[in-house]
């Protein structure tokens, strides 16, 4: 066997590695189980938030180094930040139930800003050593704790801050926002669309990346916030919630063709445009994509139907008065009966 191949094989199975491959898979099983099973306590319980201050600390104190050079690491923070997050609201937007469409919605809304507020880290960094040392540590806890249900943190900051807060202001920013688009679309030609992508194409490579994050956070950000303060139109805050799915999904993808195809022009002008298409009503592009893309992945097609079966239930609940509701859904029975006898 060649020497090389078998000091790859040695490395993969060293006890430190085993340890640390296991040590992994345990710690997403019990983080994936507490999502599902624990309940959420909106960030009220101070205890909870004192006992995971412990915690943390505990682990920086006695883990490994070498399972903390994984864990805090950039890997580390895109499993924990985007991956586990965009599961658990794919399963909240076909569950029926509304509250965890809620909950992950403040979570993108909190994780958002957070992105878009750290995404010179990398400038900052290069200044302060100190603070690149220990930033994955940072990220990696705060978002942890966003997630967590026994702290809840996207909830206790949405609640406490958002909403009193930004609310208003998110309100503005979204109607300004709706009305600008709509006449820069209306009277839009192709030699202002020229103009715009030369212009855009003109800027250099970090500043297309944050003009691309900018638009992709700013306007879904103010969105979110007022689908979360809505007590009218549900619809809204599943939309968004697709809407955080692909873009975070089209961003992770966007992060790592960036290494190798970002200086290449027009590459961030399709990610751009990518972007609008997900969150402009005219495309309603999050849930076309949502649909006939990530849930046919994921395996979750049976139960977005469930879903959508649930939804035409409320709209009847709604439109038909109690009177005539029996009738009306004996007749969807029989419908149902009909189509399976098919």
């Amino acid at each position: 066997m060649d020497s090389g191949l078998e000091e790859l094989l040695e490395d993969i199975v060293s006890y430190d590695n085993l340890i640390l491959y296991g040590t992994t898979l345990i710690g997403l099983a019990i983080l994936v189980t507490i999502l599902k099973k624990v309940p959420r306590t909106k960030g009220k319980n101070v205890a909870n938030h004192l006992i995971y201050l412990l915690f943390a600390a505990l682990v920086l104190y006695f883990c490994p180094e070498y399972i903390q050079n994984v864990l805090f690491s950039p890997l580390g923070v895109v499993v924990i930040g985007s991956v586990i997050p965009i599961h658990e609201s794919i399963r909240a937007v076909v569950s029926i139930d509304e509250v965890d469409d809620i909950a992950w919605l403040q979570f993108w809304i909190v994780s958002g800003v957070f992105a878009y507020c750290t995404e010179w880290m990398d400038v900052i960094a290069e200044n302060y050593p100190p603070i690149a040392e220990h930033w994955y540590e940072f990220e990696f806890f705060s978002i942890l704790w966003l997630l967590l249900p026994m702290t809840d943190g996207s909830a206790f900051l949405f609640t406490k801050v958002t909403e009193p807060l930004f609310a208003p202001i998110a309100d503005s920013i979204k109607h300004k926002v709706e009305s600008k688009l709509s006449i820069f679309f209306l009277l839009l030609n192709s030699g202002y669309l020229w103009l715009v992508w030369f212009t855009f194409l003109s800027l250099d490579e970090e500043a297309r990346r944050f003009i691309v994050i900018a638009v992709g956070t700013l306007y879904p950000i103010a969105a979110s916030t007022i689908a979360c303060t809505s007590k009218t139109d549900k619809k809204d805050e599943t939309f968004w919630l697709t809407y955080w799915i692909c873009f975070s999904i089209l961003f992770l993808m966007m992060d790592y063709l960036e290494n190798f195809v970002g200086s290449i022009r027009g590459f961030y002008s399709i990610c751009l445009c990518t972007t609008v298409y997900l969150f402009l009503p005219m495309f309603n592009g999050a849930d076309a994509v949502f649909r006939n893309i990530i849930i046919p992945l994921s395996g979750q097609h049976e139960q977005m139907l469930l879903r959508d079966i649930y939804l035409v239930k409320l709209e009847m609940d709604q439109r038909i008065p109690e009177r005539h509701r029996e009738a009306a859904y004996g007749k969807a029975s029989a419908l149902f009966s009909k189509a399976k006898h098919e």
